[in-house]
């Protein structure tokens, strides 16, 4: 008899890739505003993945009503889920194009004000953006964004810019 046949065997976990981002920017993708998530590089990833708020400090934007209130987002947990749907290429002039009208909306109870989806931030930022002839950047769209009723802790454990989640401990019934 195998010396294992009497310990009960676990199921193994299933587990969600988060994405890690820094705040504002992860509110403004959980609260359902910015479904561009803007990087250097591109994915071939897809399907659900987690929104993350990065346990590092916030990012500065150009929106000082923004800066003034965005130390008071949650910082090192899971805010939500979402889809990664496409990845493609932007340049200044492409998001030009795709700017929207402001918005404002509320985030952990905090009026912001951002552009309207897909891009969904601060206006100022973007401007810079457009008016730079050397920005580019990779596009990670996201749909079907999902809040966590309650943020979930996260371990960063590395450099790394995904955190794998237990799935069975989220709830998306918000």
């Amino acid at each position: 008899m195998s010396q294992n046949a009497d310990k009960p065997t676990r199921p193994s976990a299933k587990l969600l890739s988060c994405l890690l981002v820094q705040q504002p920017y992860a509110s403004l993708i959980v609260f359902g505003k910015k479904r561009w998530e803007f990087r250097s590089y591109e994915t071939k990833k897809s399907g659900r993945i987690g929104i993350a708020a990065s346990p590092s400090s916030v990012l500065p934007t150009r929106s000082t009503s923004l800066n003034a209130i965005s130390h008071f987002f949650p910082r090192g947990v899971l805010l939500g889920t979402a889809k990664l749907v496409n990845c493609f290429y932007v340049s200044g002039a492409d998001l030009r194009k795709a700017m929207t009208e402001p918005v404002t909306v509320n985030i952990h109870g905090h009026e912001v004000v951002t552009l309207d989806s897909p891009i969904g931030e601060p206006r100022e930022d973007v401007e810079k953006a457009v008016g730079s002839k050397c920005w580019e950047s990779y596009a990670w769209e996201l749909d079907d964004i999902k809040p966590l009723s309650k943020p979930i802790g996260i371990v960063k454990e590395s450099r790394s810019t995904w955190v794998s989640v237990n799935l069975g401990v989220i709830d998306e019934s918000k």
